[in-house]
């Protein structure tokens, strides 16, 4: 390859490279979890928490008014809590998110969660996630049956006639 390549070529060993990935990770997860939000102008607030590495992290993600996904939040805490979500949504809010505007606040159906945004927002609506609902009830049901379910739900929650999809629903749960 040439001397002058092989004059300044360097070995790097595993731990600089990861040293350096988690330096400059944390840099930038603390720049976007600190950064103002007053300019933001959501439709939708998603609150869930994920396990990660035996950790539970409460996360919020915006779903702005032109239908774009934004990273708003991410608070560390043992478990999916009323406490941690407290704090992270008070955060958002002290960073400048306006929930006055009108915001829809999905949730997984957690009382925690419900809890913490009732304490923070007030009186806001709030939707159960419809992923988190489908899964709840086809763990109920036998394996040979959730194919079928899983679909009437789904057509039932697509449709965009309400009463057609309140009798899907009521007779599917009849069933």
């Amino acid at each position: 390859v040439g001397q002058s390549v092989m004059a300044a070529e360097r070995s790097t060993s595993k731990s600089t490279v990861s040293r350096e990935f988690v330096g400059r990770t944390s840099e930038h997860l603390s720049a976007l979890m600190s950064r103002s939000l007053a300019d933001v102008r959501l439709a939708a607030l998603m609150l869930d928490g994920i396990e990660l590495k035996g950790r539970c992290c409460v996360v919020a993600l915006g779903v702005s008014t032109d239908g774009v996904k934004i990273p708003l939040g991410l608070w560390d805490g043992s478990t999916e809590n009323k406490t941690v979500t407290v704090h992270l949504l008070s955060d958002l809010v002290e960073r400048g998110l306006d929930i006055e505007q009108g915001v829809l606040v999905v949730l997984d159906g957690s009382k925690a969660l419900r809890s913490a945004v009732d304490e923070v927002f007030g009186a806001v609506p709030v939707q159960r996630c419809v992923r988190h609902k489908e899964r709840n009830v086809l763990e109920h049901l036998p394996e040979r049956d959730r194919p079928a379910v899983k679909a009437r739900l789904r057509k039932a929650w697509a449709s965009d006639n309400h009463a057609l999809a309140l009798d899907g629903l009521t007779l599917l749960a009849s069933e």
